[in-house]
């Protein structure tokens, strides 16, 4: 039997949009009547004066009382979420796996659809809505730096590699395609350190991002990449100040998977996280069971217990991280124990 209980609403409007580079499909839900009215707007300012003008027609402002509901599509929800929050909107970002997967199974796709779709999970899941907050502007420009970081290095190792690869097989060939490359991954470096730098520089003239980023490096082990990564997508610590979030964001956390007597798997962890922050977070405890003596032996002793050395791994960078929030949330650099 149906539960036919109504469902609380917390918004009298609901706000659905599809966003592309050049559109944006707009789908809005009167919670009292569930009817829809569907529209298309330019992604630009154009354009989303054009949509309050048209929400107003059905007797929303652009006020409290109505929630914007949008996938993460990266850069080309900046602008549309920048436009909203200054106006007093709340504003909701889903990730489109957990709207995909809350759907059951669909057939049939358009981006006007798609608003539509994204609509009804925001009404079905309003009690549940996560709102967004107006990033700092200085945190966004880090986040712009540490992508273009991430492509220069990406192009700079497929170059470097590409080289080496033919050199071992043909030195002559090798040495003309280095001759060749050699300005492009001069150009490369150069490149990656000015962006390194424009981030020191960034972080430097922001006091509370500064305090931030020295208790993070006092951490041993914890470099200033990871720093910076953790700084950004924790928005300055104001979100996932908590160990196991923190971890499961990061991919580190582990999970059990059993189902029965016949399904059984050893815990483990889970492929949806930040891979960005999990690599360079494997990275410090890579550097850690290698050059710091109190994580090394951590990490032995964990392979004695008899857990594998990935399991042991893994224990050091939820490690890493514990002690990270730790010396944000008491605000003191991190202190060694000593023997």
């Amino acid at each position: 039997m149906e539960n036919t209980t109504p469902k609380q609403i917390f918004y009298p409007h609901i706000v659905g949009i599809d966003i592309s580079k050049m559109s944006i499909d707009v789908a809005l839900i009167n919670s009292s009547s569930m009817k829809c009215n569907n529209a298309l707007f330019s992604n630009d300012s154009e354009g989303f004066q054009k949509m309050k003008r048209w929400l107003k027609q059905y007797g929303n402002d652009c006020g409290e009382d109505i929630l914007f509901c949008m996938e993460h599509t990266g850069i080309y929800t900046r602008n549309i979420v920048k436009y909203l929050l200054k106006r007093g909107c709340k504003v909701w970002l889903e990730s489109s796996l957990h709207i995909k997967r809350s759907m059951g199974l669909i057939r049939g796709k358009s981006d006007k659809i798609d608003a539509e779709r994204i609509a009804n999970f925001a009404f079905d899941h309003q009690r549940d809505a996560k709102l967004v907050k107006l990033s700092h502007p200085t945190l966004n420009r880090l986040k712009d730096l540490m992508k273009t970081r991430m492509r220069l290095q990406k192009s700079l190792h497929s170059q470097q590699t590409a080289v080496d690869e033919l050199t071992k097989v043909d030195p002559k060939a090798g040495r003309e395609i280095e001759r060749i490359s050699r300005s492009a991954i001069s150009g490369l470096k150069k490149s990656l350190e000015k962006v390194e730098a424009k981030m020191d520089e960034l972080i430097q003239i922001d006091k509370h991002l500064k305090a931030l980023y020295e208790l993070i490096t006092s951490v041993k082990s914890v470099g200033k990449v990871l720093a910076v990564d953790l700084i950004v997508y924790t928005e300055g610590f104001t979100r996932m100040l908590d160990n196991r979030k923190l971890a499961c964001y990061c991919g580190v956390a582990p999970f059990e998977y059993s189902s029965g007597t016949s399904v059984y798997a050893s815990p483990g962890t889970s492929s949806f996280a930040n891979k960005q922050l999990k690599f360079h977070l494997h990275m410090c405890a890579m550097n850690a069971i290698k050059c710091h003596k109190e994580l090394r032996g951590y990490y032995l002793r964990k392979t004695e217990e008899g857990k594998s050395k990935m399991s042991a791994l893994n224990a050091v960078r939820n490690k890493l991280l514990h002690r990270v929030v730790a010396v944000v949330k008491r605000g003191t650099p991190y202190q060694e124990k000593l023997d």
